[in-house]
């Protein structure tokens, strides 16, 4: 995108926008750990927990307030300046033509599915669903989505199989940062540079609306993630988790990825690499618990993060070098818009061969702790 003043307005409202969800999550959480206590949603040591004493799991609530008030808030008063003060004017005027009468029923079905997945998720923290409840629940929280019309295209030819993928891929993401939460300031560390690098680029394709919806949530993160680094005081919860796995999947099925005049169509592939670290750890995990035979969404110490610990990390040093993974393998997506069918190609095998390598150094760590 062209620097231009029209753009470096829009550079404050982010930075504006992004400053008012860490402050919020940062003060809301304490909050939250106190509810979580009132409630009893205490996650308890022992088994193959490593903290030693109950904590609160009750994050969800403070990520999902923070969230929500500010998006909100956010889009209210930019509409109301837009037609009380700044009719034609930038940048108002630009983000109001990007929020038309459809996209806020939208805005309404992706709030009643997150707070459904919410309301799943403390309950869950409370009494343990089984899974396949809570695998019916998740796609349940598809269905205001897609009764809006929010649904993956990408080229697919009929509008049933693109619903049909929407909900996988909701289901897998919801999953995928459940799984990612099993050390101190994982998952929401790992959420929030997905959720940059994805704000990053929606602001590259003048994404007005989806830019500050990924800038809050990866504000929002960061805030949460000085009470969650380790040690941490409050936990995410299943209900901080899911959340945090439902908005970002939404978001990238709202997100445009292909444009008309783009080089090639690979640019679609942009959220498979973004999400390559948390994908790797869910499906590496459930290969190994179906290889050993044991139920698929049972939990256990083989996540990628245990991985590395049993390489001879520490816990913070294996959580620190996932977000660094993280960071270099979503860093790949930037370009592919811009890039010609060598270079996009390029970019797809180089985010292969990042996994590729962490595969050969967690095998040739195991073969030489077997020695």
């Amino acid at each position: 995108m062209p620097l231009s003043l029209e753009n470096l307005s829009w550079q404050w409202c982010y930075t504006i926008l992004f400053i008012k969800s860490v402050v919020l999550a940062w003060l809301l959480t304490p909050l939250a750990a106190r509810l979580g206590r009132r409630w009893k949603l205490l996650d308890m040591p022992g088994g193959r927990k490593a903290h030693l004493s109950p904590t609160p799991r009750s994050g969800g609530i403070a990520l999902f307030v923070s969230y929500w008030a500010v998006v909100g808030i956010s889009v209210a008063a930019a509409v109301v300046v837009s037609v009380e003060w700044g009719k034609g004017k930038a940048p108002f005027a630009s983000l109001v033509a990007s929020i038309p009468r459809r996209n806020l029923i939208q805005l309404l079905a992706i709030f009643i599915g997150a707070s459904w997945i919410l309301a799943v998720g403390l309950l869950d923290d409370r009494r343990s669903l089984r899974p396949w409840a809570k695998l019916f629940c998740q796609i349940a929280a598809t269905v205001p989505m897609l009764l809006t019309g929010i649904h993956i295209v990408s080229f697919l030819p009929w509008k049933w199989l693109g619903a049909l993928t929407t909900v996988a891929w909701m289901v897998l993401l919801i999953n995928s940062f459940n799984f990612l939460d099993n050390m101190d300031g994982l998952s929401a560390g790992v959420a929030a540079i997905v959720a940059a690098v994805l704000a990053w680029i929606s602001f590259g394709s003048n994404e007005l609306l989806m830019t500050a919806m990924f800038v809050a949530l990866a504000g929002g993160l960061l805030g949460f993630l000085r009470h969650n680094f380790s040690p941490a005081t409050i936990f995410m919860g299943d209900s901080g988790s899911m959340f945090v796995g439902y908005m970002i999947g939404v978001l990238t099925v709202l997100a445009t990825y292909y444009q008309q005049g783009v080089p090639t169509k690979l640019p679609v592939l942009t959220p498979l690499i973004v999400l390559g670290v948390p994908l790797f750890d869910t499906f590496s995990v459930l290969w190994i618990r179906w290889r050993a035979g044991r139920p698929l969404m049972e939990g256990d110490r083989n996540h990628f993060s245990h991985r590395l610990v049993n390489l001879g990390m520490s816990e913070r040093g294996a959580v620190v070098f996932i977000y660094a993974t993280t960071f270099c393998v979503a860093l790949g997506a930037l370009p592919l818009r811009h890039l010609d069918w060598p270079g996009a190609l390029l970019v797809a095998v180089q985010t292969v061969l990042w996994f590729v390598i962490i595969y050969w150094i967690e095998r040739l760590g195991k073969q030489a702790a077997e020695r």
